[in-house]
This record gives structure tokens, C-alpha cells and sequence, in this order.
């Protein structure tokens, strides 16, 4: 595994359309994916896809609030 690198599938998770931590696999019912650069480091955005089948208004998580760069490798901190 590449240090500098983190899997967010590994630890990220879709529930009715938010964004959980400790979670796996948002990718697979999310739209629309990007990463913006704000004054509290990256934020994850997307659609998220809703048990009625419908899709959240965009929804957002700050990536540092639960990674952390510790001598160059990336860490999940835990949900």
C-alpha cells in the first residue's frame, strides 16, 4: 500500500443519503464525486443515493477530521 495514499471506500459509508465515518463503500451509490479545497482542508462532496431511490441534495465531510498525515502516511483515526 502506498503511505501517501488512503482507500476512502475502506472507511467512508452511505446511510439514506448522508455520509458516514466507519462506513465502507460510498462510491458505489453516490453521484457526482469531487474534492474541494477549502480553509479546513479537503471536502469530499457528492449526491448521496436514498433507500427510496432518490438522491440527497449534496452532502459533504471534511476530510481531516478523521485522516491525518503522521510523517507522510495517511491515517484513518477511527470512526
Amino acid at each position: 500500500m502506498n503511505p501517501r495514499r488512503i482507500r476512502l471506500d475502506d472507511h467512508i459509508g452511505n446511510t439514506d443519503g448522508w455520509f458516514i465515518w466507519g462506513g465502507v463503500n460510498f462510491t458505489q451509490s453516490a453521484e457526482n464525486i469531487a474534492l474541494e479545497n477549502t480553509d479546513r482542508g479537503p471536502k469530499l462532496t457528492a449526491e448521496l443515493h436514498k433507500r427510496d431511490g432518490g438522491y440527497r441534495e449534496r452532502q459533504g465531510l471534511f476530510l481531516a477530521d478523521k485522516i491525518e498525515n503522521r510523517d507522510g502516511h495517511l491515517h484513518f483515526t477511527g470512526p
